[in-house]
């Protein structure tokens, strides 16, 4: 977790996942696949959650079903965001708590196809 920057409103703060430097047989990948590999990445794990996450927007009454992720969560989330960062390395995004497709039990098991 950072401590470099806290999201506001209902904003949740996601780090995705470093991208492999080489596969399980040991073969070093070259930039164009890390790159495609981070391209199609969906899955990130929940760092915070801003103050009015699954609150209503108009009169601050928590969700009635109850907040979709918590801290620690790994969670699929859009391919593209509107906001992203690095911060030691690791990088970082803004999500709106709506945004939330799921939560990933084996982050492993997920394969991505367009």
């Amino acid at each position: 977790m950072t401590k470099a920057i806290t999201p506001m409103g209902w904003k949740i703060l996601i780090k995705r996942p470093k991208v492999k430097d080489k596969t399980s047989g040991g073969i070093i990948l070259i930039d164009s696949v890390k790159e495609a590999e981070s391209y199609m990445s969906i899955t990130a794990e929940v760092v915070a959650l801003g103050p009015v996450c699954y609150h209503d927007r108009d009169t601050g009454a928590p969700w009635e079903s109850g907040a979709w992720c918590k801290t620690g969560d790994i969670i699929i989330v859009p391919k593209h965001t509107q906001f992203k960062m690095e911060i030691a390395e690791e990088e970082y995004r803004f999500i709106n708590d709506d945004e939330v497709i799921a939560v990933v039990h084996d982050p492993e098991a997920i394969k991505v196809y367009t």
